[in-house]
């Protein structure tokens, strides 16, 4: 019954959001806009019940309400949270039925909460599906895989009752060093732009568009369906671009340079339901208090409609430019951060409102946002959800299908000297190294406690489960990073290798986090986990491999056995030594639950890699930076001592056939060009191909890149088979930055698609 007009889902969100908030206090404003809890802490787990904590029930009511809550269902070490005392997928939405009822009983206005998780590559959660990091699924270059996939997560997480999916989209991976390269598609602006519409796509439908302002739409029009959730994209912007490759770091890039290459991430955000803010600041101006990239850029010049969410603890940390925390919550609302997360910096609001340090409109701009995502993702018509149980199983086996085709298609093999495909049957094979055998050193940071079943889902028992007309033999040969004690376990390798034809070496190194490890209030590592050399907080200064794995990988060459090494990795390492040692190498990345048989299938043939390196393989840590679209100056590319040339260039990745591009034609139109080019699969094995599109811009008043990639595909094609492949390129993709700090075009370009290359006149 509509008792309030912000009650009546006919009216506008507009309409609705300024009732509801002309009848709010200011208590219970300053509760829309904290995100003060750890979900974890806000419940207990007692036998088959679930109480809620007396922690959780004195915040709602110091909030008068709640506006969200983090991480009720987060599984990891930092929480404590495991199969014993977490909530069961199963139970999830009784959970938060459970919580939303307690919220709306002690909300004057009956104002529900919004329940967010963590989703970087799949919810971290109990029994919860793992993907392959954003490093890999980049390499894909398959943005329907990625649009399918993200709406298989969005099931998940709506049937749990979860209303926004925190996915990191927005970082470029362009210093290795930086332990959260994991979590970045790859060091290309346009990859990962693609990428994360394809995720707002996914999780999101259409829930917002270009189109309209759902401000100015009501909920009967929007028609939210039960499988759309809001994703909230993270971090904005330029993390990756930190200083040494240090986390959380200072941007020192100039204007020009972030106009050219962060405008294309800006935009792609657009339509999503919210941004995350990055640590980070630009140019010493902190992201979280940077009301030009905020509100300017993100909102006024590129159209993002929804809310803007602070970093775990990142509020506090502006203690680097304000000594009061009213005076930085009042920067903060003004510089346009909507919902707080973790910090006790917003939870002075009203104190500093009362004071007269903030200005009360501030606040109200802020919970008008809040509550405009409440009302589109229907939350005030729909707060509780029904048991979703009978659709659970078949939801996660198409999971598990789609999982293992990311996992497959994320695999880059760089060498091969013909040894693969394998053909194993009758031969004695040694699967040697630290990755072989251990599930949580293939899932990647943000990842949750497995079950029995996912334990055994290793790359040991995958290539037993694929080749078994063969002998396969196993030892860990060393530990990632541990020094200490290895020469037993480097002697044992030796010696099954002695015993087999073929040896596969695992190596690498891992994000695999630990109970007893410690860590900051942000949930980053603070302990050093000896074997644990990737993740958030964890940055390395040489990107040599760890431990005694170049001793065993020595050691085991010298047998004269044919080696193939698979490489598991959230960032590129230096791995010269591995390229002259092995006669194939495959680069797994974090290949997700699913890796160890995606890598086994690849391994025989069953699965053509198809794999393309979303990052300038850099040689070693000090040829950095290698990324590919630096400016095109008149320097000296070599050093007096090493090649300035990275070890593979981005877009490098081989297959078990080949594929031939020619007659590359080009047509302008009023708007926009039409390009156009044919490939043929020349080989004998079926395969797909991503086929990536660059450009090169030939005058204009500053030094122009090298080329950017501007677009991208993947095809299917069978032995022989030949198609002609279109792009639609606009005038956007020609622009840059002058040196007047203003959009231009320039009067020539080139158009480069492997070795084809067209001239263009933009006259």
């Amino acid at each position: 019954m509509v008792k309030y007009p912000y009650q009546d889902p006919n009216k506008t969100i507009r309409q609705r959001v300024t009732d509801l908030l002309g009848r709010m206090s200011l208590s219970e404003k300053v509760g829309q806009v904290n995100q003060h809890l750890y979900g974890w802490e806000c419940y207990e787990s007692h036998q088959d019940t679930i109480a809620l904590t007396e922690k959780f029930k004195d915040h709602v009511q110091w909030g008068q309400g709640l506006g969200a809550l983090y991480g009720v269902f987060r599984a990891d070490p930092w929480s404590k949270v495991d199969y014993k005392n977490g909530i069961p997928a199963k139970d999830s939405w009784k959970v938060t039925n459970q919580i939303q009822a307690y919220v709306l009983q002690h909300s004057r206005w009956k104002i529900p909460a919004l329940i967010v998780e963590e989703c970087p590559h799949g919810h971290q959660g109990l029994e919860s599906i793992s993907y392959p990091t954003n490093i890999g699924r980049g390499s894909t270059f398959n943005l329907d895989l990625i649009e399918k996939t993200s709406h298989l997560m969005a099931q998940e997480l709506a049937a749990k009752g979860v209303h926004l999916a925190l996915v990191s989209t927005l970082d470029l991976l362009k210093d290795p060093r930086w332990g959260r390269s994991e979590e970045c598609f790859g060091e290309d602006p346009i990859l990962s732009a693609r990428m994360s519409e394809a995720i707002i796509n996914g999780f999101q439908g259409h829930l917002i568009t270009d189109e309209t302002d759902f401000w100015d739409q009501s909920v009967v029009e929007i028609n939210k369906q039960p499988d759309q959730i809001g994703v909230v994209l993270k971090h904005c912007i330029a993390q990756g671009e930190s200083l040494g490759g240090h986390n959380s770091g200072t941007v020192p890039i100039g204007n020009r340079e972030f106009a050219d290459v962060y405008t294309p991430l800006l935009k792609s955000a657009r339509n999503a339901v919210g941004v995350m803010a990055a640590y980070n600041d630009i140019d010493g101006v902190p992201c979280h208090v940077n009301h030009n990239l905020l509100e300017k850029q993100l909102r006024d010049e590129n159209g993002f409609q929804g809310l803007v969410m602070a970093d775990g603890i990142a509020l506090d940390r502006l203690s680097d430019v304000y000594s009061d925390q009213v005076e930085a919550a009042g920067q903060a609302l003004a510089a346009g951060v909507d919902l707080s997360l973790w910090d006790e910096t917003y939870t002075k609001i009203e104190a500093g409102i009362l004071n007269g340090v903030i200005d009360e409109n501030a606040l109200d701009q802020a919970v008008g946002r809040v509550l405009a995502i409440k009302f589109l993702l229907g939350l005030f018509e729909n707060p509780f959800i029904e048991d979703p149980n009978s659709s659970r199983e078949a939801l996660l086996a198409a999971s598990r299908k789609l999982n293992e085709e990311v996992a497959q298609e994320s695999l880059t093999l760089i060498k091969n000297n013909g040894i693969l495909p394998l053909a194993p049957n009758g031969k004695t094979i040694a699967v040697i190294g630290p990755n072989a055998n251990d599930v949580y050193h293939l899932l990647g940071d943000y990842s949750a406690p497995q079950t029995k079943e996912q334990r055994q889902k290793t790359i040991l028992q995958g290539i037993k489960d694929t080749m078994q007309q063969s002998e396969i033999l196993y030892a860990e040969g060393c530990e990632i990073r541990n020094e200490e004690q290895q020469e037993a376990k480097i002697d044992e390798a030796v010696k099954i290798a002695q015993k087999s034809d073929i040896v596969l070496l695992v190596l690498g190194g891992s994000s695999a986090r630990n109970f007893d490890m410690e860590f900051l209030r942000n949930g980053a590592v603070s302990s050093k986990g000896i074997n644990m050399d990737s993740g958030e907080n964890v940055d390395v200064a040489s990107l040599s491999l760890g431990g005694k794995q170049e001793q065993l990988l020595k050691k085991i060459a010298e047998l004269d056995k044919p080696i193939v090494t698979i490489l598991i990795q959230g960032r590129p390492y230096d791995i010269t030594l591995v390229e002259a040692y092995s006669d194939a190498v495959l680069i797994g990345w974090f290949p997700g639950q699913e890796g160890g048989r995606a890598i086994a299938k690849t391994l025989i043939g069953k699965n053509n890699p198809s794999g393309r390196l979303s990052v300038s393989y850099p040689q070693n840590s000090q040829q950095l930076p290698v990324y590919y679209y630096q400016r095109d100056a008149s320097k000296q590319e070599h050093y007096y001592d090493m090649s300035g040339r990275p070890l593979h260039d981005f877009g490098s990745g081989l297959s078990y056939t080949s594929f031939v591009y020619e007659n590359i034609q080009c047509r302008k139109n009023i708007d926009n060009f039409e390009v156009s080019v044919k490939v043929r699969n020349s080989g004998g094995i079926a395969g797909k191909v991503s086929t990536l599109l660059f450009v090169k811009l030939v005058d204009g008043s500053v030094i122009q890149r090298t080329k950017m990639l501007k677009a991208f595909r993947k095809d299917f094609l069978e032995p022989n088979e030949e198609t002609t492949l279109d792009f639609i390129l606009s005038l956007e993709d020609f622009r840059y930055m002058g040196a007047d700090y203003c959009w231009h075009y320039p009067k020539k370009a080139k158009i480069m698609i492997e070795e084809v290359i067209i001239d263009i006149d933009l006259d």
